[in-house]
């Protein structure tokens, strides 16, 4: 029906203003369950940041008590080599060399002497 025509029939009338009332009511609902899942879907996305950032922060936590760890690891390595270094005399090198690496020290015909020129 245009808005121009004279209404006819008055049920014709009442069934259209019936149906545009029904439309705005689905439409109004339409509308409101869009905003909802708008909203629950900016809120969801919040709350997976918020988790994430938490995740990483935990992560970040662990590799700094690790890599501490793995530091004094590192100082205690380097004293234990220390002390090694240390605690091993000349002569016990010498013997070790000798029994397993049967070396000696040179004969007489095996040194060679090299003239330098000054």
């Amino acid at each position: 029906m245009n808005k121009n025509n004279r209404v006819r029939n008055i049920n014709e009338y009442k069934k259209e203003k019936k149906n545009k009332y029904k439309k705005k009511q689905v439409k109004k609902i339409k509308k409101s369950i869009i905003r909802f899942a708008l909203f629950l879907f900016c809120f969801l996305i919040i709350i997976v940041n918020i988790c994430g950032h938490s995740i990483i922060g935990n992560l970040k936590y662990d590799i700094y008590y690790l890599r501490k760890e793995l530091r004094e690891e590192e100082i205690r390595l380097n004293e234990l080599k220390a002390n090694i270094d240390t605690n091993t005399s000349i002569r016990e090198i010498e013997v070790r060399v000798k029994e397993k690496l049967n070396m000696d020290y040179p004969k007489q015909h095996q040194i060679r002497y090299i003239e330098i020129e000054s």
